[in-house]
């Protein structure tokens, strides 16, 4: 009795030393918590470094709050779109805010809203990869499936031209082959032996009156005798109590209605012949496949019902209809089929190759500038007009079916098909920032032409030589999307434009709708550093002013080269922060400006380098020879507003001027901003 005794209390001791094992690990790990974790987390982020201490070399935490310190605006990881001014929780999914600007990071106002600069090591584990644009040649394959039918235009009908009785039927059954002339029925028939003695009085009523005698002549051919019976009937003087029906072509029996014996009436149909030797085969083509299909077009194609081989055909017809059902339209093409091979009902396969230019026409080089038939397609072209010879039709120049005329025309511009990011209603890509100082990348919003294959056709956007990213690109736009930038799911139209300002004041406090320029002390070998790249400016400034599209990529060449040359290792973090924002976005509209050829699309351009300049200039100041004047026109690019830098008194507007003339010269748009004197060194 005590032994069992014993064993009861000791096993009710190790489930109470279980039992207060467990509790502790709980209290402890509450503990460790209290411990570890500031009090109020909804207002101080937690960040554990656990790190060496250098004197005791104990392992210890602390918590880097100056990360924290340069921070501006708070955001959530899950929901970028939340903006607030400290940390604390997500109001949506009560995440720990994170903070959207540090040392390594830009800020997220003025024209950076576009950019995003990454280290070399971040570019490294981003896997980032970039690719030329260039221009090539856009060869695309276009997939159809169809199905063989009879030509229309090669089918005839056998009706009986008079009543009368089948006395003999020549084709035995449907399908058989016949060629043009055979004989396919005889008729015998009252009608035609009326029609003889008609003939026969006119003969001997009057042997001279020729057109009385074609006229019943005339009369018998319509029957469906031929010239050969008539004048054998006139040798003869007797007439023929049958008429044989012959095939108007050759081709295969589709339909045999006649039977021996059986007695017809006029109109009554017998045969239908259809000449197989050329088919037509109707496919159907998405209409994403349309801007590739023209008339005239080569086309090959398959069937399993003869392995191994394969046709050839032209694009014949397109139908002007699209079936709102399968998203579809009929594509008609004519085939030859000498051997018979292809035999109506059977389904194919096609492929038709096609070519496109810059300006999205079809390229087939034999029919540049030239002439072709309308309805019968050939590979043959006339170089002046005329008539088919075919279908006796006017021939129209291979332009009216969509083709170039020009044959130098240019190949489009194409970009990888991993490049984009599409949403539906938009396509961005991320360019590369040439010059910059730090990998960095620009989102660009292009309007897209068709896929070639493994390529996307460019219509707007892009300029040849500037390169864009395409491995990676989704991991840019993250990390725009985090930093709150515009992005592929957030436009620039929903962000905080810098666009549309009233003219900066750096000596007022940051009102609604205007925007504040801070000014910074820099050191004067920085400062002294920027003459160049305001001498660059100016000389810039005038060629954008006199359209000289050449000399405007010349200057900003110059411009780029004297960015580079800028040493800002001696700024405080600050100070160097803010120099790189703006330097990207001048170095950025420089890009853009050297590669575009139009002095429009440059003026629009040196609109962005401008304010870049302007915002470098009020920021750090100057060490020229000369005043430098920040003007400020509000009618400029359709009232956007325009700034820009002049030289002491020289307020010349590079970009508006108002056509009412004053004293003989135009009055131009300009309206005095600041002066800024030189620093003195």
């Amino acid at each position: 009795m005590n032994t069992v005794d014993s064993k009861t209390s000791q096993k009710k001791k190790q489930v109470l030393l279980a039992i207060g094992l467990i509790l502790a690990s709980f209290l402890i790990g509450y503990l460790s918590s209290r411990i570890w974790t500031p009090a109020n987390t909804a207002n101080t982020p937690v960040n554990h470094d656990v790190r060496v201490d250098r004197e005791g070399g104990t392992p210890t935490n602390k918590q880097h709050s100056h990360d924290h310190d340069h921070a501006t605006v708070w955001t959530c990881s899950m929901h970028p779109q939340i903006r607030m001014p400290g940390p604390g929780k997500c109001p949506i999914c009560g995440m720990d805010l994170i903070p959207v600007e540090d040392d390594n990071s830009e800020s997220t106002n003025g024209s950076n809203l576009k950019t995003l600069t990454l280290s070399e090591t971040a570019k490294k584990l981003a896997e980032i990869e970039t690719t030329k644009v260039k221009r090539g040649r856009a060869k695309a394959i276009v997939s159809m499936v169809g199905m063989v039918f009879e030509d229309e235009t090669r089918s005839a009908v056998i009706t009986s031209r008079i009543d009368g009785r089948l006395d003999a039927v020549y084709i035995d059954y449907t399908g058989e082959k016949v060629n043009q002339g055979d004989p396919l029925v005889k008729i015998w028939s009252p009608t035609l032996i009326k029609g003889q003695v008609e003939l026969f009085e006119t003969i001997r009523s009057d042997p001279n009156d020729t057109s009385l005698i074609k006229g019943a002549e005339e009369k018998l051919i319509q029957y469906g005798l031929d010239r050969e019976q008539i004048d054998r009937i006139e040798s003869q003087k007797r007439p023929t109590l049958y008429v044989t029906l012959k095939a108007p072509i050759s081709g295969i029996v589709t339909k045999k209605n006649a039977l021996l014996g059986q007695f017809v009436k006029e109109g009554t149909e017998m045969f239908v012949i259809d000449d197989l030797s050329n088919v037509w085969v109707k496919m159907d083509a998405y209409e994403t496949d349309l801007p590739w299909i023209r008339y005239g077009q080569d086309i090959t194609f398959t069937t399993p019902s003869v392995p191994g081989k394969t046709f050839e055909g032209k694009v014949l017809f397109i139908d002007p209809t699209l079936d709102k059902k399968t998203r579809s339209v009929k594509i008609r093409v004519e085939a030859p089929n000498p051997d018979y091979l292809l035999k109506p009902g059977m389904f194919v396969s096609a492929e038709l190759e096609a070519e496109l230019d810059d300006q999205g026409r079809v390229v087939k080089p034999e029919w540049s500038g030239k002439y072709i038939c309308p309805v019968h397609p050939r590979d043959e072209a006339s170089s002046t007009p005329g008539i088919c010879p075919d279908s006796k039709m006017p021939l129209k120049p291979a332009s009216f079916y969509g083709y170039t005329d020009d044959k130098n025309s240019r190949p489009p511009l194409l970009i990888p098909n991993t490049a984009p990011l599409i949403t539906g209603k938009r396509s961005i890509v991320y360019v590369e920032v040439p010059g910059a100082s730090s990998p960095t990348y620009e989102l660009r919003e292009v309007t897209l032409g068709p896929r070639v294959g493994d390529h996307y056709i460019v219509d707007k956007g892009l300029n040849e030589g500037e390169r864009v990213v395409t491995k990676g690109a989704f991991k840019i736009d993250s990390t725009m999307q985090i930093l709150g930038k515009t992005s592929m799911m957030a436009p620039m139209e929903n962000m905080a434009s810098v666009e549309n300002k009233p003219p900066l004041d750096p000596n007022t406090e940051e009102k609604s709708g205007e925007e504040t320029v801070e000014k910074l002390t820099a050191p004067k070998g920085f400062v002294a550093g920027l003459t160049q790249i305001y001498v660059d400016y100016l000389k810039l400034k005038d060629t954008i002013k006199e359209k000289n599209s050449e000399s405007a990529i010349s200057s900003g060449k110059e411009l780029i080269e004297a960015l580079k040359n800028i040493d800002s290792s001696i700024l405080d973090s600050k100070s160097k922060r803010k120099w790189n924002q703006l330097s990207n976005g001048i170095l950025a509209a420089c890009a853009k400006i050297t590669n575009a050829r139009d002095p429009i699309d440059q003026r629009r351009f040196f609109n962005s380098l401008s304010e870049a300049a302007v915002k470098t200039l009020m920021t750090f100041g100057q060490m020229s020879d000369s005043d430098l004047t920040v003007y400020y026109c509000p009618k400029a690019f359709d009232g956007e507003g325009f700034y820009w830098i002049g030289k002491g008194t020289d307020k010349t507007n590079p970009v508006y001027e108002t056509d009412s003339e004053t004293n003989g010269k135009k009055s131009e748009c300009a309206e005095s901003v600041e002066k800024i004197s030189p620093d003195k060194p």
